[in-house]
This record gives C-alpha cells, structure tokens and sequence, in this order.
C-alpha cells in the first residue's frame, strides 16, 4: 500500500452561499491528492499522456460527506492505493480539518490508449515505480 498527504487551503471562491466547501471541490481535491501520489514516485500523469498514450478516465466516484469545510479551513487531503492497478484502478481518499476526517471516498478509473480509446494494461514505468510499496 502507497498514502501520501498533501495539505491545501479552502479558498473564498470555493464556498457556497451557506459558507461551506461546495461539495464539487471535493471531486478537485481527490483529483489533486492523486496526482501528488502518482508525482510522489517519479511519474506524472502528463508523462502517462504524452510518452505513453495513456488517458486515464474517471468510471466511478464515491463520497461521503461528514462534516463541512470551511473558508481558511486547512485541510490534510489523505490519498492510497492499496492494489497495484491493472485495467482499472482505485485511490482511496480521506480528508481531514484538524486531524478529523470531514470527508472521504475513492475514484476509480481506467487506463485507456489514447489513440484507440480501448483500455490497456498500465505501463511498465509505472507498475515498477509502485512495486517497491506492495511487497
């Protein structure tokens, strides 16, 4: 298993009319924690685009919303994989305000060519940068 930890601020133009996170932020915020998990082993997602005509989209989100984040709330966002992927793959994803878990949920998404738009293995680059965590 791979977790990495990132940390953001809630911005003013990211609340509702009610004060609070609005809830497609949470979407963003998965979308950065997964990209920094990925960057954190040496491969970017630009990378997986452009060198391996891989596209990544999204099938699947899941979340459950606990409690509201606030405006100038500092939020720890917690991202892991806990499989090495295959044609799809699964990020799980917990955020924090003041080491509470406000919300969580995952992402699952697909590796497809982008040429083809048919779904293929991940590349071998980047099954052997996770390796390392999975033994």
């Amino acid at each position: 298993m791979i977790e990495r930890e990132m940390e953001v601020r809630v911005r003013y133009g990211e609340v509702d009319q009610m004060g609070f996170l609005y809830h497609a932020h949470y979407v963003d915020f998965y979308d950065m924690g997964r990209n920094e998990l990925i960057r954190s082993i040496g491969v970017t997602q630009k990378e997986l685009e452009e060198l391996d005509h891989i596209m990544i989209p999204v099938l699947n989100v899941n979340i459950n919303y606990i409690t509201p984040a606030n405006f100038d709330d500092v939020l720890i966002i917690k991202t892991r994989l806990e499989e090495i992927p295959r044609v799809k793959v699964t990020f799980y994803t917990e955020i924090l305000k003041n080491d509470i878990v406000i919300n969580k949920g995952s992402v699952t998404l697909a590796f497809i060519n982008s040429e083809t738009k048919r779904a293929v293995r991940p590349p071998k680059r980047l099954i052997d940068a996770l390796l390392p965590y999975f033994k």
